[in-house]
């Protein structure tokens, strides 16, 4: 039930379908990923089922948007879902599952993969060290002492940064033990 909820953490205030995508390009890409086509259908189902409701909107310019807010419900149902605790063992790494079966392919392939991954990763890692060093350079509270909202936002920032530079180094060890072996 991880999209629905998602979902309702975004809608605290009336959002189009279309902001929602934005926020997963934008800013919930690096550790979840949702398109149109899952994001409007949860949505429907969250207004059955009472959690959000919708308007149309006209705005300044382009045709009337559809916009969505959690309802009373749904801000209990966020709640339950954060205090029922983390969820653990969810998270699937198909790239993992990949290097798992790596050694089905030359070594010239496999060295490829890795300089692959290393390169999504060191992006990843650069575009995380450029919000962090922003959100440091624009706000003198960061990182300690920003409100709730803005802190619990931070503490995914804090661990992407130290995920993401982990995966980065793991593919370099990885690469240097390949490159030893030619």
């Amino acid at each position: 039930m991880s999209l629905p909820n998602i979902l309702l953490g975004l809608i605290k205030e009336p959002t189009s379908g279309y902001e929602i995508k934005q926020t997963f390009e934008q800013v919930l890409h690096y550790f979840w990923n949702a398109d149109l086509a899952q994001i409007y259908p949860a949505l429907k189902k969250l207004e059955q089922q009472g959690l959000a409701t919708s308007q149309m909107a006209a705005p300044d310019k382009g045709p009337p948007r559809k916009l969505y807010q959690r309802t009373t419900e749904g801000t209990q149902q966020l709640r339950a879902w954060l205090q029922d605790g983390p969820q653990l063992n969810t998270e699937r790494l198909h790239y993992l599952t990949q290097v798992f079966f790596l050694g089905e392919i030359p070594s010239n392939k496999r060295i490829t993969f890795f300089e692959r991954l290393h390169d999504y990763f060191s992006q990843q890692l650069n575009e995380l060290i450029e919000v962090d060093n922003s959100w440091s350079n624009d706000d003198p509270r960061y990182p300690d002492n920003l409100p709730d909202r803005e802190q619990a936002m931070q503490f995914t920032l804090r661990l992407g940064l130290l995920k993401i530079n982990a995966i980065v180094q793991w593919c370099e060890s990885c690469l240097k033990t390949l490159n030893s072996k030619l």
